[in-house]
């Protein structure tokens, strides 16, 4: 299936006789600007996710780029701190009860488990789509150019930039949570130094770091995250304000949980373990 994406982050696919796939990873930092931060990092962990198992899909034929889809259920682990960048993975069909998952490792120059995760997404083929999106977003008030919104400091949440900051100090009246914002003019490639995607929605990306932000925010200094889950129930809209609320936070284990809200509505749940 032809690729309608101008640059490839996998290549040199092989397909094996069980329909896995393997492939080489690209290391170019001037196409992939978020190889620039560390392996484990939540926006590399969930941009690679993304390229990865779409490139896969396309090469079994499984995944139609012209079809809207989304991502319902994503759950990953990462290697130790001192890994280096994937140079090569591997994607596999996994079956779980009636539902069909994907599964990739990540491997790098020294063969050491980056990364690796599960995941499930869906098709949108029957309702209308576009239309059901736009009757959401009616429901939401935008902020004027997103001023007046508090953005956390840069340092408060391990950011080299304003434009990387998603979200406010933390906030707590008798549930501790943040507020958060994330606008196409910084949320996204070229305003924002490492994330992409098609300007449609707040993504998977933006949630994995949306989850390291607040723990930063929470702990008082760097978080890295070492596993974790989100799942999705519903887009949350660039440039609309959210709620992230902290559910539960285990400090002996390492692991808390949030709750994404945009417009009184369940978006995403994030589950994020962190190294002591």
């Amino acid at each position: 299936m032809p690729s309608p994406y101008p640059n490839a982050y996998t290549r040199n696919h092989r397909v094996t006789g069980d329909g896995a796939v393997s492939f080489d990873c690209s290391l170019d930092v001037e196409i992939w600007p978020w190889l620039k931060l560390p392996a484990t990092h939540p926006i590399v962990v969930q941009t690679a996710n993304f390229w990865a198992s779409v490139e896969s899909g396309m090469t079994l034929g499984t995944f139609d780029p012209n079809k809207w889809s989304a991502l319902v259920q994503t759950e990953w682990t990462c290697g130790l701190a001192q890994v280096g960048h994937a140079v090569r993975g591997d994607y596999a069909t996994i079956e779980s009860g009636e539902r069909q998952r994907y599964g990739l490792h990540f491997y790098d120059a020294e063969d050491r488990l980056v990364s690796k995760m599960t995941g499930q997404g869906v098709i949108f083929r029957t309702r209308n789509f576009e239309g059901w999106r736009g009757e959401t977003k009616e429901k939401i008030v935008k902020p004027e150019l997103a001023h007046g919104f508090e953005y956390a400091a840069s340092e408060a949440v391990d950011v080299e930039t304003p434009a990387e900051v998603f979200l406010s100090p933390l906030r707590d009246e008798g549930q501790v949570f943040a507020e958060g914002l994330v606008t196409k003019e910084t949320g996204l490639l070229p305003g924002h130094p490492y994330i992409g995607g098609s300007g449609d929605h707040v993504n998977s990306t933006h949630m994995g770091e949306i989850g390291r932000q607040f723990g930063a925010l929470l702990l008082g200094r760097p978080v890295r995250n070492t596993e974790g889950e989100m799942v999705f129930m519903h887009y949350v809209e660039l440039g609309r304000p959210f709620r992230v609320d902290l559910v539960s936070h285990d400090e002996a284990a390492f692991c808390f949980e949030l709750l994404v809200r945009q417009v009184d509505r369940d978006c995403t749940s994030i589950i994020m373990t962190y190294a002591a």
